[in-house]
């Protein structure tokens, strides 16, 4: 199985307001990290627009697609919390909630025009916010003698590899921050640099 260290998020919190027959969509996208920035912000949404009876979301969080989520709240079945979700696996987002306020303007719009409106306003959101893309790394503790000082930095200088810390007495001792996908070449390339005797670790 391929093995991915890379995912599309927005960089920061972006709000857009989309007027459909005189309903309002104010439509707010936010960077998350876990189920609780969910909560949290969600909380924050909900007491910013309190008189507002419909704030329905959609959320995906990491690269599995197992953790997501579509919320109508309260609007009928399948016409806001879905459509909502729809956009951000349009755009093949994850780390990112998105919530649509509705203050309802008179006219009603049916389950089509709902949902039209829901996925327009998430959209129209999405497409103003800037879209990054973010890398997994994991963090190596690296061990060896100072002999091979040379051949281990010109591997980790020309595969980006940036150093945190570096912890050196008798021994060279560096933490170092490694990309996913190229941990196993590199931990390879380590052992022949050092004929065996690096000491690998993961932090």
């Amino acid at each position: 199985m391929e093995i991915k260290d890379s995912y599309y998020t927005i960089e920061e919190s972006k709000v857009v307001t989309v007027k459909v027959n005189r309903s309002n969509f104010i439509a707010q996208a936010f960077p998350v990290e876990s189920d609780r920035d969910i909560s949290e912000v969600l909380d924050n949404v909900k007491k910013k627009y309190y008189n507002a009876r419909h704030h329905p979301f959609a959320y995906r969080i990491g690269l599995e697609n197992i953790n997501f989520k579509a919320n109508d709240d309260s609007e009928p079945s399948g016409t806001a919390g879905k459509p909502i979700l729809e956009v951000i696996y349009k755009f093949n987002l994850t780390n990112v909630l998105v919530v649509v306020t509705r203050y309802f303007g008179g006219v009603k719009l049916g389950v089509g025009g709902l949902r039209r409106a829901y996925f327009d306003a998430a959209e129209e959101c999405i497409k103003s916010a800037k879209i990054i893309e973010r890398f997994l790394y994991e963090n190596l503790k690296l061990e060896f003698e100072y002999k091979f000082m040379n051949g281990v930095m010109k591997l980790l200088e020309d595969e980006n590899v940036k150093i945190n810390k570096n912890e050196s007495d008798e021994k060279v001792k560096l933490n170092c921050e490694v990309r996913l996908l190229k941990t196993n070449k590199i931990k390879e390339d380590l052992v022949n640099i050092t004929n065996g005797t690096v000491k690998i670790s993961s932090t």
